[in-house]
């Protein structure tokens, strides 16, 4: 629960506040389809089931396709099922990464659109910008075109974890603390996500050499369960909240005061 730490009201600006509204709107609905997946995918273990009585009934002997593929999609739904849906997992854990580098990404460029100071930090001065590719963006898109230029200079892709974001918030003013096992945990979620995107989701001695406390082996797949997943989802909530005092303070405001906010971490 967030209570505010003063009975006034004090509001930030729409383009300050509307990337983060997008970005909790988009975690709300991939939470929503998850579990509209997994129920759906447990629902389809019984259809076979419900093909075979009804043909049975109708005094149709004959195995037919529509059985038959009934029968493929029970046995997969229960390997689903039996194994926690470790590919729905896997989905929506590489988009809930990607969601928040989009979100920093499209906030950091509405925060250059919108505060001109931030334009002489040192950092986007000393960017070699082509003044032809510049000028030849719609003036929406530029400052996106800038973000990426930083992101790129300041080696963002590189990084992991929080730092692949705090690179990028450096020169906007918008760095800060935020916890060791939040820091551990959303470094943990970058690296399963690359294993993911890049190794079809199978652990290599990169991702075993970054993340000891996974156990796990070479070449083995990456099962992430339902606990894996609220834990990733959590820890990202909680360091988009954080982003958000952050942007609270540099509007002169105070924190929200945030009660029972915790990582919920899995083995």
């Amino acid at each position: 629960m967030i209570e505010p730490t003063s009975t006034s009201t004090p509001t930030l600006p729409d383009w300050a506040t509307g990337p983060f509204h997008d970005f909790l709107g988009h975690q709300q609905d991939l939470a929503r389809i998850l579990h509209m997946s997994a129920s759906g995918i447990s629902m389809l273990r019984g259809r076979y089931q419900a093909i075979k009585v009804l043909k049975e009934i109708d005094g149709e002997a004959e195995e037919t396709d529509d059985l038959k593929w009934a029968e493929r999609e029970k046995e997969l739904a229960q390997q689903e099922v039996d194994n926690d849906f470790p590919l729905l997992h896997e989905q929506a854990t590489v988009f809930l990464w990607g969601s928040l580098e989009a979100l920093v990404r499209s906030f950091a460029a509405s925060w250059l659109a919108n505060r001109p100071e931030t334009w002489r930090n040192e950092a986007i001065k000393r960017l070699r910008v082509r003044l032809g590719d510049y000028q030849s963006l719609d003036p929406t898109e530029r400052c996106l075109w800038v973000v990426d230029l930083l992101d790129q200079e300041s080696g963002g892709p590189l990084h992991a974890g929080v730092a692949r974001f705090e690179s990028l918030l450096q020169p906007l003013g918008l760095t800060g603390a935020f916890p060791e096992e939040g820091r551990k945990a959303l470094f943990e979620l970058s690296q399963i996500r690359n294993a993911i995107v890049h190794r079809r989701g199978r652990a290599d001695r990169r991702l075993i050499d970054a993340c000891p406390w996974l156990i796990i082996s070479s070449g083995e797949q990456i099962k992430i369960s339902h606990a894996m997943w609220k834990s990733y989802d959590a820890v990202v909530s909680e360091y988009v909240m954080e982003l958000i005092q952050r942007v609270r303070e540099s509007f002169g405001l105070k924190r929200y005061k945030a009660k029972n906010v915790t990582t919920t971490r899995n083995g």
